[in-house]
């Protein structure tokens, strides 16, 4: 069926005297044009096939992801949008979060090796307009989703001209519906995996477009995406090696042009690696993420057990997880699927795997021209290699790791389907055969159950946990976040006993965490917390202290620790911890009000005063403006009655029965 979009104008013909013409053909017509009358004039645009592929891709985005809309905020997405203070600052807070590091504006315990700006500008773009409504989050999730499997469907046909045109919807519409991505469209925090997509591969089209015409403004436009795409997420600068093999093997009829792309790419990934350092620089001291990383793997691996091992295992798991995404998890740890040597046999078949995709590529690029299975196979090792652990990123495994490497394998498993299940050409009319169906279908079904009912998963922590913790109950860190959801819900529970229950609980997993890592440091930190809210303030103690020993610059560990002797009125030891956290974060509202209520109790009204000054410059509005009229009781209690009528008149503003 050919479809088309009909349009009807309607235009007023001048006074004509068709008879004088000389234009006999024009009277014998039986449907003559009358002098002075209306007449409709009707033009047909037909749909291009790949413009007809691209509206079904689209769909498609749009059925499957539908129902992550209802979901809330959940894991990381407290950290870049409902908890972070730069991104609620709306538009103001763009130049910050253009010039600090990706956490900054969460808080200065929570460091980042990242420089990920441009998803945190348009979380305060939306944060202005919107509010804070994870509705208006998912819905742009998947909209940019689906600009996403467009963009990696057009490139794809026009790498090859047009001829794999089947192919290229084929491994899209497994791209599409493949579970493994349901981390990538269903977490709002993901935004920087899909904007990074999305302008890499624009980049890609615009650098094809000046390879075949060479018009400069398209080989500049492409330079600036891929500059976005690099500040969406620093996995585009795998595209060192994917532009090459693009522009050397398969476009490569213009040497000159493939040159300029290739120096264009490489100055955009400098540039943006100095703004990188720069935001670096701008948080010295922290433990870097890939060092958690590493102590982590050392501190859980039994003695003996080469580190190298296990990374080369999660390359396998990797790649399992794209033929059968089960189970999944929004956390991987090392422990996730047990620690192994290298005799181990999961280890042994990895390296073989790897070993025959390398060979395999390598060999089919240099053997045959532009040769579609190398593409596919070395796009997918290249994209992957940011993600080996060869550079610790601060988790060995997650399912967003594999969003670009997927398009690669979807491709190779959509060339697989062309030859052994089309056997012949490529067509519309082979897609629909009944041989290719049965196969097809099924998987696409399949596929997109499981991303549906994963999409329920991410509904909030608690439910994300409680899907994921039964997967893997040796895992540490699931263990810990088990724990930290339930926490998050005690402080929505209203019933008494309930809330007991419930942080009764969040203690079980916290110590089964421990159990397993002794020095997290995070489980120790938040079984603090637990402790505290039954009145064990000796156990409480322990574990604050333990983290200041394992990270003396844990921010929560400090605050809190000061804030559980304060409740034991020891004010003094209060406010060495108080002091302590205001090093290590100077804008903590809490830390300087509770640490000017310490010296007031202690009668060095001089250090209160100063205390209460400090809130009222970072956070006038901290505890309802009572800074304010702490300042006036303080003064008066010095004798100091201006200054005290100051902040009492200020204080009125506020509460106007305020009074000294």
């Amino acid at each position: 069926m050919i479809w088309q979009l009909t349009c009807y104008n309607t235009f007023a013909l001048p006074n004509f005297n068709f008879e004088n013409s000389g234009n006999s053909h024009d009277m014998k017509n039986k449907k003559q044009v009358h002098t002075g009358k209306l007449i409709k004039i009707k033009r047909s645009f037909k749909l291009s096939l790949v413009t007809k592929l691209s509206i079904i891709l689209v769909v498609l985005s749009c059925l499957v992801y539908a129902n992550s809309i209802r979901n809330g905020y959940v894991m990381d997405d407290v950290m870049v949008v409902s908890e972070n203070r730069y991104v609620q600052k709306g538009l103001a807070g763009i130049p910050l979060l253009l010039t600090t590091h990706h956490l900054e504006g969460f808080g200065a315990n929570n460091v980042s090796d990242y420089y990920r700006p441009l998803s945190l500008v348009m979380f305060a773009i939306e944060y202005r307009f919107f509010g804070l409504n994870p509705a208006e989050g998912h819905f742009f999730n998947i909209v940019f989703f689906a600009a996403c499997v467009v963009l990696l469907f057009l490139f794809l046909n026009k790498l090859f001209n047009g001829e794999k045109v089947i192919t290229a919807f084929t491994a899209c519409l497994l791209f599409t519906v493949h579970p493994v991505h349901t981390e990538v469209v269903a977490n709002i925090k993901s935004r920087d995996e899909l904007l990074c997509f999305f302008f890499s591969f624009l980049s890609l089209i615009l650098f094809i477009s000046y390879a075949a015409k060479g018009k400069l403004y398209r080989l500049f436009t492409g330079s600036f995406c891929l500059f976005l795409a690099v500040l969406s997420k620093e996995t585009a600068v795998t595209f060192l090696g994917v532009i090459p093999l693009v522009f050397f093997f398969y476009k490569n009829e213009n040497k000159k042009r493939s040159l300029f792309i290739t120096a264009g790419t490489v100055a955009v990934v400098v540039l943006f690696l100095c703004l990188w350092q720069y935001a670096q620089s701008r948080n010295p001291g922290q433990e870097s993420l890939g060092a958690k990383l590493t102590h982590s793997l050392s501190s859980g691996s039994p003695e003996g057990v080469s580190t190298l091992a296990p990374k080369i295992l999660v390359l396998g798991y990797q790649l399992k997880l794209l033929f059968v995404p089960y189970p999944l998890n929004a956390n991987y740890s090392f422990s996730s699927y047990g620690y192994a040597g290298f005799g181990d046999w999961r280890v042994l078949v990895t390296c073989a795997a790897y070993f025959l995709l390398v060979f395999i590529g390598f060999g089919r690029l240099f053997k045959y021209k532009k040769d579609p299975w190398a593409f596919g196979i070395l796009f997918y090792l290249v994209t992957l290699s940011l993600y080996s652990n060869i550079i610790p990123l601060g988790q060995p495994l997650a399912n967003r790791y594999a969003f670009f490497p997927s398009a690669g394998f979807c491709f190779v498993f959509a060339l697989a389907f062309e030859r052994w299940i089309l056997t012949s050409k490529a067509s519309i009319a082979t897609l629909k055969s009944v041989r290719s169906l049965v196969v097809l279908v099924p998987v696409l079904l399949c596929f997109s159950i499981m991303t549906i009912a994963r999409n329920s998963d991410w509904r909030d922590n608690y439910t994300l946990n409680s899907a994921d913790l039964p997967q893997s109950p040796g895992d540490y860190i699931l263990q810990y976040k088990a724990g930290l959801a339930l926490q998050v819900k005690y402080e929505t529970e209203q019933d008494s006993a309930q809330k007991k229950q419930i942080n009764d609980e969040s203690i079980k997993h916290f110590l089964l965490s421990l159990e397993m890592n002794p020095d997290y440091t995070e489980a120790h930190s938040d079984i603090g917390v637990a402790y505290s809210r039954e009145n064990n303030y000796d156990s409480a103690q322990f574990h604050f202290k333990r983290v200041l020993e394992l990270n003396p610059s844990h921010f929560n560990a400090s605050v809190n620790l000061a804030t559980l002797l304060f409740k034991q009125q020891h004010f003094r030891e209060a406010i060495f911890y108080y002091r302590k956290a205001t090093g290590i974060d100077s804008t903590s509202g809490i830390a300087w009000y509770n640490m000017g209520i310490c010296y007031a109790r202690i009668h060095q009204l001089d250090s209160s005063v100063f205390c209460s000054k400090k809130v009222i410059e970072i956070a006038p509005e901290f505890d309802h403006y009572k800074s304010f009229g702490n300042a006036a009781i303080l003064y008066k209690m010095m004798g100091n009655m201006d200054s005290a009528k100051k902040y009492e008149e200020i204080m009125k503003q506020y509460f106007p029965g305020f009074s000294l």
